[in-house]
Parts: C-alpha cells; sequence; structure tokens
C-alpha cells in the first residue's frame, strides 16, 4: 500500500515560532536583523542538517550548496555570517570533528531525559526549485518569508487528513499576521499565490476567503509503513549518535552508507520480530542498540585498517 506524502525536511513548530518572535518583538541593533537572505540560508542549512541540527563542515561547501540550488551566492554569504552574528548559527567541535550547528533545532531534540518528540511540519523541498526563493531575497521579504513558513505549516496540517481539505485562510487575517505595507502585502500575494513556481494553488477567492493547497509538485509517493518508519529512525539516531561520541573519521556519505548498510543487515530483519510479536519491541531495540555500539568500537579498533568504512561497517554488522 502506497500514500501520497509531503517529499519535504522537518521543520519543528517552535523552531518557526522563534523565528517569528525574533523577527516581530525582540529589539537588536541592524547588525542583528534576521533580513531574508539570512533566513534563506537558514532554510537551506536546515535541510541539509542531520536530526540534531549538526552539519559537518568538511563536507560543506556554501558556494556548491548555492549553485545546486539556485541561489545568489553573495547574498547566501552575507546571509551565512549574518546567522552566526545573531545566534541561530554556531560552531561545534566534537571528538576533534567541527560541526556546524542549528541551536534552535538542538534545543527540541528529544533525550533522554525528554523523549517527547515535538510539533514538526515538513517543508517541501519545492521550494528550492526554479529560483522561487530568489523573489524574497530580492524583495527583502523576510516577514513573506516567515509568512510562506506558516501557511505550509498548515497546508502541510491539511495534507494529513484523510480525505482532501483545502485550507482556508482569510486575506485581512494575512495582512494583519504579516504586518506589511498594502502595496509589499500585495506583491506578496502575487509571488506566493499566482507565482510560476509558487507551492501553493488557489482553487478559488470569495470575497476576501482563499481556498489553498500545495501544488501536485510537492508530493511523492511512498510505501507507508509508519511503524517501520520510526523504528528505523530509532537505529539512525543512535548510530549518529554513537559515531558522533567516537573517535571514527568519517563524512556524511559514508554515514548514509552505514545507515543503509545497517537497514540492510538489521534494521530490517529485525522488525520482522516485532511484526511477528509486538511484546518484543523493547528487547528488540535494546539488543539493536547493542549490535551498533559493539560495530563502532571495533571500527575505533581497526581504524588503521579500514581501506572503505561502509563496506567494513557492513561486515562487521
Amino acid at each position: 500500500m502506497s500514500e501520497r506524502i509531503v517529499d519535504g525536511m522537518q521543520f519543528f513548530d517552535e523552531e518557526l515560532k522563534y523565528l517569528k518572535r525574533y523577527e516581530l518583538e525582540y529589539v537588536y541593533g541592524s547588525e542583528k536583523k534576521l533580513t531574508a537572505s539570512s533566513l534563506v540560508t537558514y532554510i537551506l542549512l536546515r535541510s541539509l542538517c542531520d536530526e540534531v541540527g549538526l552539519i559537518l563542515e568538511q563536507d560543506f561547501n556554501l558556494k556548491e550548496e548555492c549553485e545546486k540550488h539556485n541561489l545568489p551566492y553573495s547574498s547566501i554569504h552575507n546571509g551565512y555570517h549574518r546567522l552566526f552574528d545573531i545566534g541561530l548559527l554556531h560552531i561545534d567541535r566534537i571528538n576533534g570533528r567541527t560541526y556546524i550547528q542549528l541551536p534552535v533545532v538542538a534545543a527540541y531534540v528529544p533525550t533522554a531525559t525528554n523523549t517527547k518528540i515535538p510539533g514538526y511540519f515538513l517543508v517541501p523541498k519545492a521550494i528550492f526549485r526554479s529560483g522561487f526563493l530568489r523573489g524574497f531575497i530580492k524583495g527583502r521579504d523576510v516577514r513573506g518569508l516567515l509568512g510562506l513558513l506558516d501557511l505550509i505549516n498548515g497546508l502541510y496540517r491539511e495534507s494529513k487528513r484523510k480525505s482532501k481539505q483545502w485550507l482556508k485562510r482569510k486575506k485581512i487575517t494575512l495582512f494583519n499576521k504579516l504586518k506589511q505595507s498594502k502595496h509589499v502585502f500585495n506583491k506578496w500575494l502575487k509571488r506566493v499565490f499566482y507565482g510560476k513556481n509558487s507551492l501553493i494553488q488557489v482553487k478559488q477567492e470569495i470575497d476576501g476567503l482563499f481556498e489553498l493547497a500545495f501544488v501536485e509538485n510537492v508530493y511523492r509517493e511512498r510505501k507507508h509503513d509508519a511503524k517501520f518508519d520510526q523504528f528505523q529512525a530509532s537505529a539512525h539516531n543512535t548510530l549518529s549518535s554513537l559515531l558522533r561520541s567516537s573517535s571514527v573519521r568519517y563524512t556524511s556519505d559514508e554515514l548514509q552508507d552505514m545507515q543503509y548498510a545497517s537497514k540492510q543487515e538489521i534494521i530490517t530483519p529485525m522488525y520482522y520480530a516485532v511484526e511477528a510479536n509486538e511484546n518484543a519491541m523493547s528487547t528488540v531495540k535494546a539488543v539493536m542498540a547493542d549490535i551498533l555500539s559493539a560495530s563502532v568500537r571495533e571500527l575505533e579498533r581497526q581504524t588503521d585498517n579500514i581501506q572503505v568504512l561502509g563496506a567494513y561497517f557492513r561486515k562487521t554488522l
């Protein structure tokens, strides 16, 4: 059985609330103002970071990412450095490796003492297509971009419903939320609702009431097994945490190879045990964590003898 899902990147509800408060409520000097280019840069980095808000610095090339996502390098470069000034980016060093950290993401990641999964939505990857974000940078429209993220949050929740629903929004409500002039607001409506590369389609507008939905290219088809997805995510998070705490040197590509090996060698086979007996979940997770921990320790012991990290990890598993 397959389902249509939003093809996107995770964004915490509290993360968006923080960005909105920073723009609309906080008082700061001009050098710490949240600009459109810095917000676009933040969205770009959000698409690249891992589940705890980290990007391995040695794998990160800002110019290449701008070329890949059709973004203006000069603006994004300035936005990148401003994010450090604002405090939305930090440098973190873990076991000799240097990471770029998104601290607001790290603040809401579940921990051993606080296991609650925070509310989140998915920002469609299509937001990077065809230079759509360039319009916000050119128009210096940071509030308009925050308004778009707010709409995406609402549309994502509507897309999760079993029957297709259209999100309804009043024009006057949108205007009041964005806190812009009428001229800027009308430009925003044209870009977000009627632009060539927009993520949103308007079914109709009657008496100032919009009926909205995502455009079709926001979605992808996926074979659905929510329990397996959760089981796999738990294993991947455990592996990432073990590797970060280890002395093993690895790239993002090597991490993906190890995650793929884990899926084939232990995650999928051990999930069959859970399917056969739901009461086995806690035991299976504990065994799986032990296997991953022992495998990472083996990588540490054999570091000087490993030629292909992913292949050796698979053999160890």
